[in-house]
C-alpha cells in the first residue's frame, strides 16, 4: 500500500516515499478491482438482482476506505438498500478479496467538533486511557476532512471526541519516536445508505500502543490490550534514538515486506482482528452505529 500521502488511511507523517513503479502498479491494480465490482454491481442492477448489486455496492465502500487516493473523486448512484438486509459486520462482504467505502459527505465545519467527557450526539469516539502514563492522541484527517486537534487523557481517563458528518481518517499514540505506530482507522457515514461506520486497528506502520476498537454499544472488536512486545524477539522491537524498546516495528516499507514481522504479528492478532500487511481486508469491521470506544495504553 502507498504510504507517500499524509493523512491516508494506514500512512503516517515524515515516512520515506515508496518507489514511484511501484505505487504506480499498486494503485492501477485496485483501480482494476474497483472497475470490476463497478461492473457487477450495475449488471446485477440490470437484471434485477438487488441483493447482489448491494453486495458489490458495499466492496465499493470498502475500497475506497482503504484506497481512497486511488478511488474515482465520486462514487455512482447507489443501489437502494434495506439496512435490515445488511450483515452485522462489513467485513465478511468477500474474505480474501480487496474490498471497500463510497464517497463521503462533504465535510461539516470544524467548529462542529465536541470534546467531552460524556458521549456527544452524531459521530463520536470515545478514547479510555488502560494505561498508568499519560497518553496524547494525534488525528490526521484524509484529503478534504476537518482537522481534530490532539487530545490527552490521564491514567483512568475517558474523553469522547466528536468528528463532523462523513469524516475519515486515523490517529495514533504519540509515545515513542514516531518511526513505528498502532493506527487507529475509521470512516463514518458510509454504505449505500450512508449510515455505516467502518473501522480497525492497524500495525502495518508497527505498534507503540496496545489499542482496541470497538462499537460502544457492543460489536465486533478490532486490535488488541495483550502486551505483545515484551516477548518478542529482540530484532524487531523499535527502538527511540537512545536505545529505550517501545513498541515493535513496522511490517512493510514501501514495497518490501519484513516477514519475521508479518509473522510474529499474525501470531498475536488473528486474522479479521487487525491489518498486518496492506490486503488483510478481512479486518475491516463495519457497524451500523457511529459510536465506537477506544481501549489504548
Amino acid at each position: 500500500m502507498s504510504v507517500e500521502n499524509v493523512g491516508q488511511l494506514n500512512t503516517v507523517p515524515g515516512q520515506g516515499d515508496p518507489g514511484p513503479e511501484f505505487d504506480a502498479a499498486l494503485a492501477g491494480a485496485w483501480q482494476g478491482e474497483w472497475t470490476r465490482r463497478e461492473q457487477a454491481r450495475d449488471q446485477a442492477k440490470a437484471t434485477g438482482d438487488e441483493a447482489l448489486a448491494q453486495h458489490y455496492q458495499n466492496e465499493l465502500d470498502v475500497l475506497r476506505l482503504m484506497m481512497p487516493g486511488a478511488m474515482p473523486a465520486e462514487a455512482p448512484p447507489p443501489a437502494p438498500a434495506n439496512l435490515a438486509e445488511l450483515p452485522p459486520q462489513q467485513q465478511a462482504l468477500v474474505a480474501h478479496d480487496p474490498v471497500v467505502a463510497q464517497h463521503s459527505p462533504p465535510a461539516a465545519p470544524t467548529d462542529n467538533v465536541e470534546r467531552n467527557a460524556a458521549i456527544p450526539e452524531g459521530n463520536s469516539l470515545t478514547f479510555v486511557n488502560e494505561g498508568d502514563t499519560p497518553l496524547t492522541i494525534a488525528f490526521t484527517a484524509n484529503a478534504g476532512q476537518a482537522g481534530i486537534p490532539s487530545i490527552t487523557l490521564q491514567p483512568g481517563e475517558t474523553l469522547a471526541q466528536g468528528f463532523p458528518t462523513g469524516w475519515s481518517g486515523n490517529f495514533r499514540s504519540t509515545a515513542g519516536d514516531g518511526a513505528h505506530v498502532t493506527l487507529g482507522e475509521v470512516a463514518f457515514n458510509g454504505g449505500v445508505d450512508g449510515n455505516q461506520t467502518f473501522y480497525d486497528v492497524s500495525y502495518i506502520e508497527g505498534n507503540n500502543a496496545r489499542m482496541t476498537i470497538e462499537p460502544s454499544d457492543g460489536g465486533a472488536k478490532s486490535g488488541t490490550l495483550d502486551d505483545i512486545v515484551s516477548d518478542a524477539p529482540d530484532a524487531i522491537k523499535a527502538r527511540d534514538e537512545h536505545g529505550n524498546v517501545y513498541g515493535l516495528k513496522k511490517t512493510t516499507t514501501s514495497e518490501v515486506f519484513d516477514d519475521p514481522v508479518i509473522d510474529y504479528y499474525r501470531d498475536a492478532v488473528g486474522e479479521g482482528e487487525g491489518y498486518v500487511v496492506p490486503k488483510d481486508d478481512i479486518s475491516t469491521l463495519g457497524t451500523g452505529s457511529n459510536s465506537l470506544t477506544v481501549r489504548v495504553a
